[in-house]
């Protein structure tokens, strides 16, 4: 029987102890209380605040089902055995956190290929930010918020070299959110910082530009830590609402979401 290395008997000290961990929390949030079992939800964002922000303000709410399984890594030190998925740290619940929304949605962004914007760089520079390491660096007009899974799976995985297409070394042990599972994404929009020349055609823009790349990360690149290989995609019906002001329009498909934004705003 072949022996077992230092390095592995660490790394599985260290994975049982984690496991140890998350069975403790998961037991604990199994005793609160059926009225309190979904109070992750006071992290996301009410239309009610709407009335409290610049004009022009709009907030959109997405609840989608996973068309193909998402997975995140998580913070452990060892990847090359086990691949644990993002967690709360209070919670132990899986989780998006916003700056992951961010990242895979600006980088939709920059995929769009559509002449009504030949200026996406500014557009993309408004919406995200321009970094704040720039000397004349702005904060973005977009403003992201977590998003939480209530259950998980484990998977297994083969990684596949794009060279050979063969498998390149052994199965992943994967923790993942299964397809057919359901979450909730909410992004709000503030048209501001205001550059010079602001009027709210500007506004239409930039949510029009955010209708495609929402559409983009959701139905074509995912926003999975695997989306080359198909993760984190959605199906193409959604329960979505576009909050205005103290109104709310209701849509359930992505691909029809620039529309109502015009039909909206453009009035």
């Amino acid at each position: 029987m072949k022996s077992r290395t230092q390095d592995e008997l660490v790394h599985d000290h260290y994975l049982n102890k984690r496991n140890e961990e998350i069975e403790t929390k998961t037991k604990m949030l199994g005793k609160v209380s059926k009225d309190h079992e979904n109070d992750f939800k006071i992290f996301y964002p009410s239309p009610e605040g709407l009335k409290d922000l610049p004009g022009g303000s709009v907030l959109i709410c997405i609840e989608f089902t996973l068309k193909k399984p998402y997975t995140g890594r998580g913070e452990d030190e060892f990847y090359e055995k086990r691949n644990p998925i993002i967690r709360d740290k209070f919670t132990c619940l899986p989780i998006v956190r916003p700056s992951s929304w961010k990242g895979n949605l600006r980088f939709s962004a920059t995929q769009i290929d559509d002449p009504r914007f030949s200026n996406k760089d500014i557009i993309i520079g408004r919406l995200f930010g321009s970094g704040s390491r720039k000397r004349d660096g702005r904060r973005g007009r977009l403003h992201f918020f977590p998003t939480f899974f209530e259950k998980w799976e484990k998977d297994v995985i083969t990684p596949i070299s794009r060279k050979t297409r063969k498998p390149k070394r052994g199965a992943l042990e994967v923790e993942v959110i299964k397809e057919g599972r359901n979450g909730e994404f909410h992004i709000l929009y503030t048209p501001y910082p205001r550059g010079k020349g602001f009027t709210m055609d500007e506004v239409v823009e930039d949510l029009e530009f955010l209708a495609e790349a929402l559409k983009l990360m959701f139905y074509t690149y995912g926003f999975s830590a695997r989306k080359t290989s198909g993760f984190g995609v959605i199906r193409d019906e959604v329960e979505g609402n576009l909050y205005v002001s103290d109104r709310s329009h209701g849509f359930r498909d992505l691909h029809k979401l620039r529309d109502l934004v015009r039909g909206v705003l453009g009035e």
